[in-house]
């Protein structure tokens, strides 16, 4: 009777009866009320039908009864992956390794790390097997963390047959950091173009608009906005793209709509201030320049110059030559001024 009700209830599961599989399962109980595999069925049948609650509870019965239940584990660690609970995915995981001790699962750890930005917890595990995936966390971190070489020596032990786009776009995204664009040129021509991936649309348009491509490199850059729309840094590289070609207009366009997305980026604002100052624009640009990073100060000063109040940029380009005193911009304008003062 048992098989009959776990074959009804299976085939009820497949095919999306989610609530009538569950009514399977639970006369299968009946039979068999020690049964783990069964109430880990109910758990995922719940979750399946969006009822997470439920599905936890039965997890929970399941983990109580036998806490080294690996599947039950596994499907944990989903639910919380998908939850975007990173630190619970992250402890699961690491209770499915304790156990395991599979190469798989320490790979996962990496990725939920990286997830977290802890990507310095990823080189605390030593002397650990490896395998592609763990390779790829390993590099990914070392490129978050601005170690490009050391990231390359990571991603050229990654075996051929898993040199996907994935994996292909990281090793482009490390050459593009080390300035090495003809590796990035034969990168591009590695990868698989059916791939609607918006990453990889933005990468070849930062690549073709090194090489003053700007046409090409704007494309790539549509297409990515096209896949995602909420993306302030493609809306941005579209902008730089169409000022580099000479489209004011649009480009002013797309800077504002990047801000709009993103308004605490300050490269952002200065790139909209320096537009603005092309223009001629020179209160437009001050707005965009309520920061103090280096170079909005230097264009600030520069601005207050070229809109006549002479001793306000004379002051400042005197704070800027202490912080750069080998600038010659800074030396320019203050020769400049110098002049200006004795006529």
């Amino acid at each position: 009777m048992i098989r009959e009700l776990l074959k009804e209830g299976f085939l009820l599961k497949n095919k999306g009866y989610y609530k009538h599989a569950i009514e399977a399962f639970y006369k299968a109980l009946e039979y068999d009320n020690n049964s783990l595999e069964l109430l880990l069925e109910i758990a995922e049948s719940y979750y399946l039908m969006g009822s997470e609650e439920k599905s936890l509870r039965y997890i929970e019965q399941i983990l109580e009864k036998k806490p080294t239940h690996i599947e039950s584990l596994r499907f944990l660690k989903n639910i919380f992956i998908n939850k975007k609970a990173w630190s619970e995915a992250e402890q699961t995981s690491k209770n499915i390794y304790v156990l395991t001790k599979y190469t798989k699962d320490l790979a996962d750890i990496f990725f939920l790390l990286n997830k977290q930005e802890k990507y310095n917890e990823i080189f605390d595990y030593k002397n650990e097997k490896i395998n592609d995936d763990v390779l790829y966390e390993k590099t990914y971190a070392k490129y978050c963390l601005g170690k490009f070489s050391e990231a390359e020596e990571y991603i050229n032990q990654i075996s051929e047959n898993s040199l996907n786009n994935k994996t292909l776009l990281l090793k482009g995204k490390i050459y593009f950091k080390l300035d090495r664009i003809e590796d990035c040129e034969n990168i591009i021509a590695k990868f698989n173009t059916e791939d609607n991936n918006p990453e990889l649309f933005n990468f070849i348009g930062l690549v073709n608009q090194v090489l003053c491509k700007y046409k090409i490199a704007l494309d790539n850059f549509i297409n990515a906005t096209k896949l995602d729309t909420k993306n302030d840094e493609y809306l941005y590289n579209c902008a730089s793209t169409y000022f580099k070609m000479g489209d004011i207009t649009l480009a002013k366009k797309y800077y504002n709509l990047a801000i709009s997305l993103n308004p605490t980026n300050q490269n952002y604002h200065f790139a909209l201030a320096n537009l603005y100052y092309s223009e001629k624009h020179y209160k437009r640009a001050l707005e965009e320049l309520d920061f103090d990073f280096f170079e909005a100060k230097l264009l600030r000063a520069i601005i207050l110059h070229d809109s006549g109040y002479i001793a306000l940029a004379h002051k400042e380009f005197k704070k800027l030559i202490i912080e750069k005193p080998e600038n010659f911009i800074i030396k320019e304008y203050l020769n400049k001024i110098q002049e200006l003062i004795k006529i």
